[in-house]
């Protein structure tokens, strides 16, 4: 009685197991690598609504009270340029560096002719750098106040 027993072990060689490794392994890569692009666009344009925000807010205040306002009770006290509810916050005290606090905004109020404008400071994700924004008639360099931070909400 022999019995002809053709058995074979059926299973993934190592060079297959390899194949599949190397091919999850670019497919991890490539996710997030798209997922890092992603994030920055998404704060990006976090950051610009922010900034949008303020520029109305304080275009707002121009508007009504003919001076664009130079600490945050110029902002609460129009109705219109109003930040409550808005998703920008007042914080205490401006950053040290923009850099620093990339999720914040910075309005400087200029003076010279108080009133007269304004520069919003900002991280420019896209850019990866400082970026500024002037708002009315702001006056040269040097001149502009303190700075009043605000605060994204993320």
């Amino acid at each position: 009685m022999t019995q002809n027993i053709n058995t074979k072990n059926r299973g993934f060689t190592i060079v297959e197991l390899l194949i599949v490794i190397v091919i999850i392994a670019i497919l991890a890569a490539i996710t997030i690598v798209a997922y890092n692009g992603i994030q920055t666009r998404a704060k990006a344009s976090a950051v610009q609504a922010t900034v949008n925000t303020v520029i109305k807010k304080a275009e707002s205040a121009n508007a009504v009270a003919n001076s664009y306002p130079q600490n945050a009770a110029g902002f609460t006290a129009q109705k219109d340029s109003d930040m409550t509810g808005s998703g920008v916050t007042f914080v205490t005290a401006a950053p040290t560096s923009t850099t620093n606090s990339p999720t914040s905004v910075v309005y400087t109020p200029c003076t010279g002719t108080a009133g007269t404008g304004a520069v919003i400071t900002y991280w420019d994700y896209n850019a990866n750098a400082t970026a500024t924004k002037s708002i009315g008639q702001p006056t040269a360099a040097g001149t502009c106040a303190a700075g009043t931070a605000f605060a994204q909400v993320w």
